[in-house]
């Protein structure tokens, strides 16, 4: 076959996949164009809106189109604003107009439209609470309420953006690292990450929590005149001010724990890309790992002291170092400093200890890094759910250690036969309130080091070495 022809077939062949492609985008062939391909990585092709050469206000609204689908889409072109209440952890709203935000000394802040949107079923108002746990009634109690108002008469502006808005909630559980990556920096990320610049508009505000992430944050408002604007605050006075967007999200897109689904809106978004976004917001390294031959590698092992600590954790790390390891162990206050600790992440082969919010530091972990997770009694659902398939979708190694009944304190208070030890799951089935003072709050662990040992070299097997 001569090679026109060839050609010709195999652009045929390649032609279905791309439109499959574009479909799967909700990208339309004319916006296409708008859209470059990003090499991100030797095994990885993903399409990334090109943020530097803009778009303008159009651009940013086909944007927002694709934070929805389906009947919630047609009323945002029809109505130019939709709300969904449907998601199951979070409730939102968009509009492609123009808005008010009122900022000031209230818990609440308010948002008028100003440009004719109506809200579903021609309310006059609609009441949101801009945290992603919705069914949970003690974040929810810890977070400031939003409400949006259209048909009203509307104050003036104090300050014009040029930007669009995106409204969120740093209350809730915000304070401990897991919830503010799962809560707070995912759903930012999956609700503006493609939407640079736009100006984050926080309610529930508090300085030390926006400080701690003020270089993720910046990263993700983006460029132009895109600002971090405080709306509300539980602990610290707010100027009252109007602020006037030329469109806004109230609320922010959830998918699940540590999780970003490419197949849901926006859209070909996974957990690996807000890896890569948080290694670039750090300039961290973000090249795969790898070990030379002969060299010790790095475990980072997190220390707990109060429940679910390693009552022997001085021997484990003994072991560890005569396994081969070179070993850092960090106490919690050494993590406070979200920056240093992630640069030292980093420069490791493996992450370790015991099941917990410091899980998610596996985050700042390389391509090819292990997560080494010691999953405490009765806490095995909860340490797969949150940390251990969470850490495969990032392209990490994993391994987990489940810790045997007799070596959690469990088993000095309770006979064998107590359901505690002998069937947890109709403990959990009795709800968080029942099980958690029991298996996350209750225990302590002391590990079978003769058995511990075997995961030790398990995990050193998994970590990647570089042609010698």
């Amino acid at each position: 076959m001569a090679k026109g022809s060839r050609r010709l077939a195999l652009g045929m062949l390649l032609l279905p996949l791309v439109y499959a492609a574009v479909l799967r985008l909700n990208v339309s062939p004319v916006q296409l164009g708008r859209f470059q391909l990003h090499r991100r990585g030797p095994a990885s092709l993903s399409i990334w809106s090109d943020d530097a050469a803009g778009g303008g206000l159009e651009h940013a609204r086909m944007i927002m189109r694709r934070l929805v689908r389906g009947r919630a889409r047609s009323e945002l072109s029809w109505n130019r604003v939709a709300c969904i209440t449907s998601d199951s952890e979070s409730d939102f709203c968009i509009t492609s107009d123009s808005v008010r935000i009122v900022a000031g000394p209230s818990r609440s802040a308010t948002v008028y439209l100003t440009a004719g949107q109506k809200l579903p079923g021609g309310a006059a108002n609609f009441t949101l609470q801009p945290y992603p746990r919705k069914t949970d009634s003690l974040a929810m109690a810890r977070t400031a309420p939003i409400h949006i108002i259209s048909g009203a008469a509307t104050p003036s502006c104090d300050v014009v953006h040029t930007s669009p808005a995106v409204v969120f909630s740093t209350g809730g559980f915000a304070g401990n690292f897991f919830h503010d990556i799962n809560d707070v920096l995912i759903p930012v990320f999956l609700t503006a990450g493609r939407l640079r610049p736009s100006n984050l508009v926080v309610v529930d505000y508090e300085d030390y929590w926006v400080s701690k992430y003020r270089r993720v944050l910046t990263h993700l408002a983006g460029g132009g005149d895109a600002a971090i604007v405080v709306a509300s605050s539980p602990s610290s006075p707010v100027e009252p001010r109007v602020h006037c967007f030329p469109a806004a999200v109230v609320g922010l897109k959830y998918h699940d724990n540590l999780a970003c689904n490419a197949t849901v809106p926006p859209g070909g978004v996974t957990i690996r890309d807000f890896r890569r976004f948080i290694h670039e917001s750090l300039s961290l390294p973000s090249d795969p790992l790898g070990t030379a031959a002969g060299e010790r590698p790095l475990l980072v092992f997190l220390s707990r002291r109060k429940s679910r600590a390693l009552l022997n954790e001085g021997d484990v790390v003994d072991m560890a170092r005569e396994v081969g390891f070179n070993v850092e162990v960090v106490t919690p206050e050494m993590m406070r400093d979200v920056e240093a600790f992630a640069r030292l992440v980093a420069t490791a082969s493996v992450l370790g200890g015991m099941h917990g919010a410091g899980m998610t530091n596996m985050v700042f972990l390389r391509m090819g890094a292990v997560l080494l997770q010691v999953v405490p009694w009765g806490l095995d659902w909860a340490a797969k759910a949150y940390y251990g398939r969470p850490a495969v979708a990032m392209g990490l190694e994993y391994v987990e250690y489940r810790v045997a009944v007799e070596e959690s304190t469990l088993s000095d208070y309770y006979p064998p036969e107590h359901p505690v030890l002998a069937d947890p799951w109709s403990i959990h089935r009795q709800g968080y309130n029942v099980s958690g003072p029991i298996y996350t709050d209750g225990q302590n662990v002391r590990l079978d080091l003769a058995r511990f040992k075997g995961t030790l070299l398990e995990t050193m097997h998994r970590i990647p070495r570089r042609p010698s």
